[in-house]
């Protein structure tokens, strides 16, 4: 077995010995993690960088932790019955932080963001926007709160779904657990006849 492969195997040996690490504790991370960059943010107000920094700051820790859960739950070595749950609970962490982000709003409103400016705190509003230099910015201004609150709202939306498909996920899946287990009780006295019937004809063979 080559060095990798067995890094690989004794990392998951290690997560899977760790208790309770999964879903929630990576969320909270995460969460820790947007509220520390959050603090020392700042948009370079440039067109041409804005989209590409939000970009890596959307797909980079989604991808991070997608990655890792995949890693932790493996999905594909599940029966296949229970893989779109598994793989359900692995979007979760992803997921949020998206939430986290567009919630946030002035992350969606930097990469929109198409003149350039300085990044400064509006006392009125209690945004952070790029006030261009040397003109009158008032539209502009309107225009990045306007881009907040549909960023805002998108995360509600976000956050509606995900909560949604969990729950139903999780209703179908138990429901679809109970009813087998009801099947298998109810065919199991049918069995047992059958095996004493089986048994009882072994024993007392016709003439």
């Amino acid at each position: 077995m080559s060095l990798p492969e067995q890094f690989a195997n004794n990392l998951e040996k290690t997560l899977r010995k760790t208790s309770g690490f999964g879903t929630l504790p990576f969320t909270v991370i995460l969460i820790g993690l947007e509220l520390l960059m959050d603090r020392g943010f700042s948009c370079p107000c440039t067109p041409s960088l804005n989209v590409t920094l939000i970009s890596f700051i959307f797909l980079g820790p989604s991808l991070l932790a997608l990655t890792v859960m995949m890693f932790i739950r493996r999905p594909c070595r599940r029966n296949s019955k229970n893989f779109a749950v598994f793989f359900l609970f692995c979007l979760i962490p992803p997921s949020i932080w998206m939430f986290l982000l567009l919630f946030e709003g002035e992350y969606v409103a930097c990469g929109m963001v198409h003149w350039e400016g300085d990044y400064v705190l509006d006392e009125k509003l209690q945004i952070k926007w790029c006030k261009p230099n040397g003109v009158n910015g008032t539209n502009l201004l309107e225009l990045t709160e306007k881009l907040i609150f549909y960023s805002r709202l998108s995360a509600l939306a976000l956050l509606s779904v995900l909560c949604v498909s969990v729950m139903a996920a999780v209703i179908y899946n138990d429901c679809k657990s109970r009813t087998l287990e009801q099947l298998n009780k109810h065919d199991e006295p049918t069995r047992q006849t059958s095996l004493s019937s089986s048994e009882e004809e072994v024993q007392h063979p016709s003439a």
